[in-house]
Protein backbone atom coordinates (compact mmCIF):
# COMPACT_ATOMS: atom_id res chain seq x y z
CA UNK A 1 0.00 0.00 0.00
CA UNK A 2 1.03 3.59 -0.64
CA UNK A 3 0.82 6.22 1.18
CA UNK A 4 -1.38 8.87 -0.03
CA UNK A 5 -0.04 11.80 -2.54
CA UNK A 6 -0.03 15.20 -1.69
CA UNK A 7 -1.55 15.65 -4.56
CA UNK A 8 -4.63 13.27 -3.64
CA UNK A 9 -4.91 15.33 -0.22
CA UNK A 10 -5.73 18.31 -2.46
CA UNK A 11 -8.27 16.62 -4.44
CA UNK A 12 -10.08 15.39 -1.57
CA UNK A 13 -9.64 19.10 0.11
CA UNK A 14 -10.89 20.69 -2.74
CA UNK A 15 -13.63 17.98 -3.08
CA UNK A 16 -14.68 19.24 0.40
CA UNK A 17 -14.56 22.90 -0.47
CA UNK A 18 -16.90 22.02 -3.68
CA UNK A 19 -19.38 20.49 -1.17
CA UNK A 20 -19.41 23.45 1.43
CA UNK A 21 -20.31 25.69 -1.40
CA UNK A 22 -22.92 23.71 -3.18
CA UNK A 23 -24.62 23.09 0.51
CA UNK A 24 -23.93 26.98 0.98
CA UNK A 25 -25.54 27.90 -2.30
CA UNK A 26 -28.50 25.31 -1.22
CA UNK A 27 -29.24 27.16 1.25
CA UNK A 28 -29.21 31.09 0.17
CA UNK A 29 -31.25 29.73 -2.99
CA UNK A 30 -33.50 28.37 -0.51
CA UNK A 31 -34.11 31.54 1.85
CA UNK A 32 -34.05 33.67 -1.79
CA UNK A 33 -37.30 31.34 -2.97
CA UNK A 34 -39.26 31.42 0.52
CA UNK A 35 -38.87 35.67 0.33
CA UNK A 36 -39.92 35.60 -3.33
CA UNK A 37 -43.40 33.45 -2.22
CA UNK A 38 -43.97 34.87 1.03
CA UNK A 39 -43.93 38.15 -0.72
CA UNK A 40 -45.93 36.69 -3.84
CA UNK A 41 -48.43 35.55 -1.72
CA UNK A 42 -48.64 38.69 0.36
CA UNK A 43 -49.38 40.56 -2.92
CA UNK A 44 -51.73 38.58 -4.53
CA UNK A 45 -53.48 38.73 -1.06
CA UNK A 46 -53.63 42.42 -1.46
CA UNK A 47 -54.45 42.04 -5.50
CA UNK A 48 -57.46 39.98 -4.29
CA UNK A 49 -59.07 42.51 -1.64
CA UNK A 50 -58.59 44.99 -4.04
CA UNK A 51 -60.44 43.05 -6.70
CA UNK A 52 -63.31 42.04 -4.60
CA UNK A 53 -64.03 45.77 -3.33
CA UNK A 54 -63.97 46.41 -7.01
CA UNK A 55 -66.51 44.32 -7.92
CA UNK A 56 -68.71 45.41 -4.51
CA UNK A 57 -68.55 49.01 -5.64
CA UNK A 58 -69.66 47.75 -9.55
CA UNK A 59 -71.89 45.32 -8.52
CA UNK A 60 -73.99 47.55 -5.53
CA UNK A 61 -74.92 50.48 -8.32
CA UNK A 62 -78.50 50.95 -9.48
CA UNK A 63 -79.97 50.92 -12.51
CA UNK A 64 -82.86 52.65 -14.71
CA UNK A 65 -86.21 51.10 -13.98
CA UNK A 66 -88.40 52.22 -16.72
CA UNK A 67 -88.57 55.24 -19.58
CA UNK A 68 -86.94 58.59 -18.63
CA UNK A 69 -88.98 61.42 -19.42
CA UNK A 70 -88.54 65.17 -19.93
CA UNK A 71 -90.96 67.34 -18.61
CA UNK A 72 -91.84 71.42 -20.01
CA UNK A 73 -93.59 74.09 -18.80
CA UNK A 74 -92.44 75.94 -22.40
CA UNK A 75 -92.48 74.38 -25.82
CA UNK A 76 -87.96 75.60 -26.20
CA UNK A 77 -86.58 73.66 -23.55
CA UNK A 78 -87.40 70.62 -20.89
CA UNK A 79 -87.24 71.87 -17.58
CA UNK A 80 -86.90 68.77 -15.61
CA UNK A 81 -86.25 64.89 -16.20
CA UNK A 82 -87.59 62.20 -14.46
CA UNK A 83 -85.73 58.76 -14.05
CA UNK A 84 -86.77 55.73 -12.11
CA UNK A 85 -84.23 53.89 -10.71
CA UNK A 86 -83.89 50.84 -8.57
CA UNK A 87 -80.93 48.38 -7.78
CA UNK A 88 -78.98 45.83 -10.11
CA UNK A 89 -79.69 42.43 -9.69
CA UNK A 90 -77.58 41.20 -6.18
CA UNK A 91 -76.86 44.65 -5.61
CA UNK A 92 -76.48 46.09 -1.30
CA UNK A 93 -79.31 48.50 -0.39
CA UNK A 94 -78.44 52.77 -1.38
CA UNK A 95 -79.18 55.08 0.78
CA UNK A 96 -80.27 57.56 -1.21
CA UNK A 97 -79.03 60.69 1.06
CA UNK A 98 -75.56 59.84 0.03
CA UNK A 99 -76.28 59.91 -3.92
CA UNK A 100 -75.27 63.11 -5.60
CA UNK A 101 -76.47 63.91 -9.30
CA UNK A 102 -74.99 65.73 -11.95
CA UNK A 103 -75.92 66.78 -15.19
CA UNK A 104 -73.32 66.83 -18.19
CA UNK A 105 -73.76 68.27 -21.79
CA UNK A 106 -71.63 69.29 -24.34
CA UNK A 107 -72.30 73.10 -23.42
CA UNK A 108 -73.03 72.50 -19.60
CA UNK A 109 -71.94 70.58 -16.69
CA UNK A 110 -74.01 71.53 -13.57
CA UNK A 111 -73.68 69.39 -10.19
CA UNK A 112 -77.59 69.21 -8.81
CA UNK A 113 -78.38 69.61 -5.25
CA UNK A 114 -80.33 67.17 -3.24
CA UNK A 115 -83.86 69.09 -2.71
CA UNK A 116 -84.87 70.03 1.16
CA UNK A 117 -87.16 68.05 1.64
CA UNK A 118 -85.82 64.94 -0.28
CA UNK A 119 -88.59 62.42 -0.55
CA UNK A 120 -92.02 62.45 -1.82
CA UNK A 121 -91.73 66.08 -3.25
CA UNK A 122 -90.69 67.59 -6.47
CA UNK A 123 -87.61 69.42 -7.28
CA UNK A 124 -87.38 72.83 -7.00
CA UNK A 125 -85.19 75.09 -9.99
CA UNK A 126 -81.48 73.91 -9.21
CA UNK A 127 -82.66 70.77 -7.34
CA UNK A 128 -83.24 66.71 -7.36
CA UNK A 129 -85.78 65.10 -5.48
CA UNK A 130 -86.98 61.18 -4.81
CA UNK A 131 -91.00 62.06 -6.94
CA UNK A 132 -92.42 58.77 -5.60
CA UNK A 133 -91.33 55.85 -4.06
CA UNK A 134 -92.93 52.60 -5.56
CA UNK A 135 -92.73 49.37 -3.43
CA UNK A 136 -91.19 51.05 -0.81
CA UNK A 137 -91.05 50.91 3.09
CA UNK A 138 -90.73 53.95 5.11
CA UNK A 139 -86.74 54.60 5.66
CA UNK A 140 -84.37 56.28 2.62
CA UNK A 141 -82.57 53.19 1.69
CA UNK A 142 -83.22 51.68 -2.21
CA UNK A 143 -83.19 47.97 -1.57
CA UNK A 144 -84.07 45.15 -3.85
CA UNK A 145 -88.23 45.34 -5.26
CA UNK A 146 -88.11 49.10 -4.67
CA UNK A 147 -88.02 51.64 -7.38
CA UNK A 148 -87.45 55.54 -6.61
CA UNK A 149 -88.67 57.83 -9.15
CA UNK A 150 -86.23 61.00 -9.66
CA UNK A 151 -86.81 64.49 -10.37
CA UNK A 152 -84.35 66.63 -11.62
CA UNK A 153 -84.25 69.87 -12.19
CA UNK A 154 -81.05 71.47 -13.70
CA UNK A 155 -80.70 75.57 -12.88
CA UNK A 156 -79.60 75.58 -16.53
CA UNK A 157 -81.29 74.26 -19.44
CA UNK A 158 -79.13 74.39 -22.48
CA UNK A 159 -78.88 71.65 -23.72
CA UNK A 160 -82.79 70.51 -22.98
CA UNK A 161 -83.66 71.72 -26.17
CA UNK A 162 -84.83 69.66 -29.43
CA UNK A 163 -81.65 67.97 -30.71
CA UNK A 164 -79.89 68.36 -27.53
CA UNK A 165 -77.81 65.71 -25.69
CA UNK A 166 -77.00 65.17 -22.33
CA UNK A 167 -76.18 62.52 -19.64
CA UNK A 168 -76.85 62.30 -16.14
CA UNK A 169 -74.57 60.64 -13.72
CA UNK A 170 -76.36 58.88 -10.35
CA UNK A 171 -73.75 58.11 -8.03
CA UNK A 172 -74.13 56.66 -4.47
CA UNK A 173 -71.17 57.49 -1.85
CA UNK A 174 -68.35 54.69 -2.58
CA UNK A 175 -70.09 52.63 -5.93
CA UNK A 176 -70.22 52.61 -9.47
CA UNK A 177 -71.66 55.92 -10.91
CA UNK A 178 -75.03 55.55 -13.10
CA UNK A 179 -74.51 57.23 -16.62
CA UNK A 180 -78.19 58.17 -18.18
CA UNK A 181 -77.34 59.52 -21.88
CA UNK A 182 -80.65 60.72 -23.24
CA UNK A 183 -80.76 62.85 -26.43
CA UNK A 184 -84.09 65.52 -26.79
CA UNK A 185 -86.52 64.87 -29.60
CA UNK A 186 -87.02 67.61 -32.30
CA UNK A 187 -90.31 68.44 -30.68
CA UNK A 188 -91.24 69.16 -27.02
CA UNK A 189 -94.56 68.27 -24.92
CA UNK A 190 -95.32 68.76 -21.26
CA UNK A 191 -94.17 65.56 -20.64
CA UNK A 192 -91.64 64.11 -23.53
CA UNK A 193 -90.06 61.04 -23.55
CA UNK A 194 -86.20 60.71 -24.28
CA UNK A 195 -83.97 58.30 -26.03
CA UNK A 196 -80.80 57.61 -25.77
CA UNK A 197 -77.82 58.86 -28.05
Amino acid sequence: MSSPSSSDAEAGFTGLEAAIVLIAFVVVASIFSYTVLAAGFHFSGESQSVIHQGIQQAGSSCTVAGMVYGVSTSPGSIKSIIIPISLTAGGEPIDITTVSVRIVGPKHKEIIEQNSPLIDTFSTWGHWSVQERQNSDSDNLLEAGECYVLNISPSFCVDLVPYGSFAIEIKPAGRAALRVERTVPGRIDRLTQLGRW
